[in-house]
């Protein structure tokens, strides 16, 4: 699952972003050692 920040806060994939906002995506994740 996607998680999305604006502004450096985690924030729901719906939230409306303003001119000027920062947005980043976080990607899923797997991992563990091998």
């Amino acid at each position: 699952r996607v998680r999305a920040a604006v502004n450096h806060a985690h924030v729901p994939l719906t939230t409306a972003i303003a001119p000027g906002d920062e947005v980043a995506f976080f990607p899923p994740v797997t991992g563990g050692a091998p």
